[in-house]
């Protein structure tokens, strides 16, 4: 679904969602985003069950200049984020916004497009957030926290999610060298440790194997 907008666009706000009604829209003002020039996009996941090719085919179809991704289930106020879209409209060839949960990440659309979007090799859950983050610092944006009222609404979080994101987290701070090799693979508890050995070993087949994401060909 995408609103339709009169003047020229200016931000476009993207929701991945699986639902018909995501629980997200409660908070947005649509007579706002037509005051602002902001168009909404809503990219229903097809059977892929992954996030993060959702939020990609939203941007590709995505006309503003900012491109605001946001999770389906945030709770937030949407005047704060309104302001911050305004600043981010100023600044976006030099920083960008992010949240880690609820996600939400704005950033400039050509910056977003020119680094190849968010890593569809991750998972459902799968720390790709903090990915993108490591990414767009690498190529020198500057990170803004986005400090607005924010929380979750679903918390469907268990064992399975921890072990997925920790995985993703390790393919990450491998990738960027976020921390010392040593401290991201070496652990006291055996089981662990062959853990982080599996992990490893698995994505060096999934950088070799799986495409990056739709904005590769």
């Amino acid at each position: 679904m995408m609103t339709r907008l009169l003047g020229k666009v200016k931000a476009s706000i993207i929701i991945p969602t699986i639902d018909d009604k995501p629980m997200t829209l409660q908070y947005i003002d649509f007579k706002k985003l037509e005051e602002d020039n902001i168009e909404l996009i809503i990219v229903k996941d097809r059977g892929w069950r992954n996030a993060s090719r959702t939020r990609n085919i939203g941007a590709a179809v995505a006309k503003g200049e900012i491109l605001c991704f946001i999770d389906d289930d945030a709770e937030f106020d949407f005047d704060e984020l309104r302001e911050i879209i305004q600043e981010a409209l100023k600044e976006s060839d030099k920083a960008f916004y992010w949240a880690d949960a609820p996600h939400i990440l704005i950033v400039k659309s050509d910056i977003f497009l020119s680094i190849g979007g968010y890593d569809e090799r991750y998972p459902p859950r799968g720390a790709e957030a903090v990915e993108i983050r490591e990414r767009l610092k690498k190529i020198g944006l500057e990170l803004k926290m986005l400090n607005i009222r924010l929380r979750h609404l679903r918390d469907t979080w268990d064992e399975k999610h921890r072990l997925t994101t920790n995985k993703c987290l390790t393919w990450t701070y491998l990738e960027y060298g976020t921390y010392p090799l040593r401290r991201i693979m070496f652990r006291k508890n055996p089981v662990e440790f062959a853990r982080r050995i599996i992990w490893l070993i698995e994505w060096l087949f999934t950088k070799r194997l799986r495409k990056r994401s739709i904005f590769y060909h």
